[in-house]
């Protein structure tokens, strides 16, 4: 039992040796060359006026372009503002044909190739028919979403994705019950009374 404790001991002494010369011989100009003098106000406020002006909605949306083999990206428009976003939104879905209120609140925009849900400006909701029917990823990645595996949620009628890459809900329709091709997409940013 006395042996043991006493090649603890040893063994603590050591360590505590190891680390005494490690520090002791470490280069004291490495922690100051890390230490970077306080940022003068001037300074601060540049930063930050630097930061606003790259991550506004408005310079977000002006160099917005749409990405190769994609039909409509929902998941760049979901959530944007609609009077900012909508330039690229009727580009891609073509010209309102019917404008309508919701019961819940908010509107809906029926365009040419799709309808969107508003609530107060924001795209709450984004619906795409798809130009043929498409196994899910394959939707997905039409409407601007990498693909998922296993996170489907599959039902009769349709799958399910819920709370994935910010959406709250994404519905892709089959073409029939069971089928595993689908026809429609539907992608809530926020469900009703969230936004």
């Amino acid at each position: 039992m006395a042996g043991g404790v006493a090649g603890l001991v040893v063994r603590y002494h050591a360590v505590v040796m190891l680390l005494t010369y490690l520090f002791a011989c470490a280069d004291p100009e490495t922690v100051l060359r890390a230490v970077e003098p306080p940022a003068t106000a001037e300074e601060v406020a540049a930063r930050r006026a630097a930061a606003e002006l790259r991550v506004t909605p408005a310079n977000l949306d002006a160099t917005y372009v749409k990405p190769t083999g994609v039909y409509v990206d929902a998941r760049h428009f979901g959530g944007r503002s609609y009077r900012s976003a909508r330039a690229d939104v009727e580009e891609q879905l073509g010209a309102v044909i019917e404008e309508r209120e919701v019961p819940a609140g908010g509107r809906e925009l029926v365009f040419e190739r799709g309808t969107l849900r508003l609530s107060g400006d924001t795209i709450q909701m984004i619906e795409v028919p798809l130009p043929e029917p498409v196994r899910r990823t394959e939707a997905l990645g039409l409407l601007g979403f990498p693909p998922a595996t296993d996170e489907y949620q599959s039902l009769s009628l349709e799958f399910r994705l819920l709370n994935a890459w910010g959406f709250r809900r994404i519905r892709l329709f089959r073409v029939a019950r069971g089928a595993e091709e689908v026809t429609r997409v539907q992608v809530w940013r926020f469900s009703e009374g969230e936004g």
